[in-house]
């Protein structure tokens, strides 16, 4: 009974990471996004939370990529649990499975004008109709303005403002496995193992 589960598991491990048509390709291109970004307290360098759920801006679309451009779909980022499809443009859609080389600037104050900015990597996997699912990466960066309250190094009440901007690559390739996928095929790897050694 051990045997025919090890063997059944593995079996459907092997199947689903072989399961993309042999006549698809995988995805190549690059493709950026920006909009404005609701902002609270300090802006954007302490935000884990960024609320880009709105129509935003695509363009610059190249390769499998190139109509991607105009108004499209987006979803919120958290840098604390980065999951789900944030992008959806041209019938491709990205989904974030990692963040990564986070940095910020805090907020600085010159003349009665406060700025601050944080920037991330970000991995994950893109899909699209006639494709193989593909890895992509990308960069994101935010940037925040607001009024000085006096010359207290604060933001004045009702002034912070926001703006980001996003580049991704579709890279022409597998995409990397997540730890969980890569534990179910562990898993199945170990199972084949199995298999084969209680035949023998």
């Amino acid at each position: 009974m051990k045997t025919k589960i090890a063997g059944i598991s593995a079996t459907a491990v092997l199947a689903f990471c072989l399961s993309a048509p042999a006549s698809a390709a995988f995805i190549n291109g690059t493709v950026g996004f920006s909009d404005g970004l609701n902002t609270l307290g300090d802006i954007v360098s302490d935000l884990t939370l960024f609320d880009i759920g709105a129509p935003t801006n695509a363009s610059g679309g190249t390769g499998d990529l190139i109509g991607a451009s105009g108004v499209t779909a987006t979803n919120n980022i958290n840098t604390l649990a980065p999951s789900g499809t944030i992008y959806s443009v041209a019938g491709f859609n990205f989904t974030l499975d990692n963040i990564f080389n986070g940095t910020s600037v805090g907020l600085a104050c010159i003349g009665g004008l406060c700025t601050d900015e944080q920037q991330f990597q970000m991995s994950g996997t893109v899909s699209g109709a006639g494709f193989v699912d593909t890895g992509w990466q990308g960069n994101f960066t935010a940037n925040g303005a607001c009024i000085e309250d006096g010359s207290s190094g604060t933001c004045e009440a009702g002034s912070e403002s926001g703006t980001w901007s996003s580049t991704v690559a579709a890279l022409g390739s597998a995409p990397i496995p997540t730890p969980a996928t890569l534990a179910l095929l562990v898993l199945g790897l170990a199972g084949l193992g199995w298999s084969r050694r209680s035949k023998a």
